[in-house]
């Protein structure tokens, strides 16, 4: 099981991962409390955790214990992913 924190870390190829939903809640500070329109409000930011696994039985072990456990009430999509190749082409032409 890997945590994937930049585009580097995810597997070229055919690969298992979980999503896993995050939410930060961001309390407001005291002038958006005070004086309407100052400082900031009150958010909450969502976010991902991808998460990737050596192999099919590793992932679904990961998804039976997630489900058995507190984390089963996680926001969470299980994948078998495989990424797409995407390939630029530049063309320069003088008139």
């Amino acid at each position: 099981m890997k945590w994937c924190h930049s585009v580097s870390d995810i597997p070229k190829g055919p690969h298992y991962a979980l999503l896993v939903q995050k939410t930060t809640y961001i309390p407001g500070d005291e002038r958006s409390r005070t004086n309407p329109g100052h400082g900031y409000p009150a958010s909450t930011e969502y976010s991902w955790d991808y998460i990737v696994f050596t192999g099919r039985e590793e992932w679904e072990e990961e998804i039976k214990r997630r489900m058995s456990s507190l984390h089963g009430k996680e926001d969470k999509v299980a994948l078998y992913v495989t990424p797409a190749a995407v390939s630029t082409i530049v063309n320069v032409e003088i008139k």
